[in-house]
């Protein structure tokens, strides 16, 4: 039998392979171009695994995020990048099986760097389509608005309690005033002194962002007006004590300065309080002496400010405070820690 099959000329045959061989051409094009896209996203990590979770693929921000470089990294298990607490509980797993089954899966949570380091990596794990077997995984470092999110979450908190706190405090100021008062001008005078203390240890607390407190800063918030006029004379080096100390002491310097104006030296032109402190080892002692002023007695009844004073004062700092009553004049040593940490000026 013949076979009749035509047989392409030899025109025929250059044409067809032309149109093949630019066909191979434009596919070794796309790949070229999808290798230098790829390459090129160096603010991302992009890579591929297969349905085990063995890395297939590695770009360039992939080994800049991770630092693994492609040839350390390809053919091992991708697992490798997560954190041991998430292995532990079959993360990745999850990842693949959602992505398999949906086409999708998200990729939030903390990763291992290659030296051990953690970042939050953020993005998608894709199932490859057309065929193509195995999953893209794609994320950037986010580690910076993870933990920001966090220190938000934190701060609100703290918040929340710290506004507790306050409201319980001025609530607890108003009680005690009340107490101690026998008139609404005299109610409205303490409680508005107490209360400005307070305000103002507070916004310097605040503008430290509730770390420390510098300690001259915190006593020319209470005593301003007495320092301006030389009736209250400081000495001291700037040295740093936490919140609740720096509390404790706005009112405690609020009550003195405010004894010492109605029945102590500051009642009088030539009255003179001396506030000195000296530091070691980490603790202060800090010395409140009033001369020039009337003679000074103990009080006949047990105040709002002395309860400050003698109680509040010494379980705030948790140290002892020492209340003398010289005919002289009014003096109050106490101490208090520096701050964990703090530098001294």
């Amino acid at each position: 039998m013949v076979d009749r099959t035509p047989v392409p000329d030899q025109a025929d045959m250059k044409q067809r392979l032309g149109a093949l061989e630019q066909e191979v051409a434009a596919l070794r094009g796309e790949a070229e171009q999808r290798r230098l896209i790829l390459e090129s996203a160096t603010g991302y990590a992009i890579f591929t695994i297969d349905a085990s979770g063995f890395v297939t693929s590695w770009n360039a921000g992939a080994e800049r995020l991770v630092g693994f470089r492609e040839e350390e990294i390809i053919g091992r298990d991708g697992r490798i990048i997560f954190t041991p607490d998430d292995r532990a509980k079959g993360e990745a797993e999850k990842e693949i099986r959602t992505a398999l089954a949906t086409g999708r899966a998200e990729n939030e949570r903390w990763h291992i760097r290659k030296d051990g380091t953690r970042f939050w990596g953020s993005g998608l794990v894709m199932r490859l389509k057309h065929g193509a077997p195995g999953l893209l995984k794609i994320m950037r470092d986010e580690t910076e608005r993870r933990r920001g999110d966090e220190l938000r979450k934190l701060l609100i908190g703290e918040l929340d309690h710290r506004v507790k706190n306050m409201l319980t405090m001025v609530r607890s100021l108003a009680d005690q005033t009340l107490e101690n008062v026998d008139s609404l001008p005299a109610f409205k005078a303490a409680f508005t002194s107490r209360l400005f203390a307070l305000a103002g240890a507070h916004d310097l607390l605040t503008r430290e962002t509730w770390v420390s407190a510098d300690l001259q800063k915190l006593v020319r918030s209470v005593l301003q007006s007495w320092i301006e006029d030389g009736r209250v004379v400081v000495k001291g080096k700037s040295v740093r004590v936490g919140p609740k100390q720096a509390l404790a002491l706005s009112m405690a310097l609020n009550e003195l300065a405010t004894n010492a104006a109605k029945y102590g030296a500051l009642s009088v032109s030539g009255g003179r309080v001396d506030l000195v402190w000296q530091c070691e080892a980490g603790v202060c002692e800090i010395r409140w002496t009033e001369s020039g002023g009337p003679p000074v007695s103990p009080p006949r009844r047990n105040g709002f400010g002395m309860r400050i004073l003698n109680r509040a004062l010494a379980m705030e700092l948790e140290r002892p405070v020492a209340l003398t009553f010289d005919p002289w004049g009014l003096s109050c040593v106490f101490s208090v820690a520096l701050a964990p940490g703090a530098q001294r000026g």
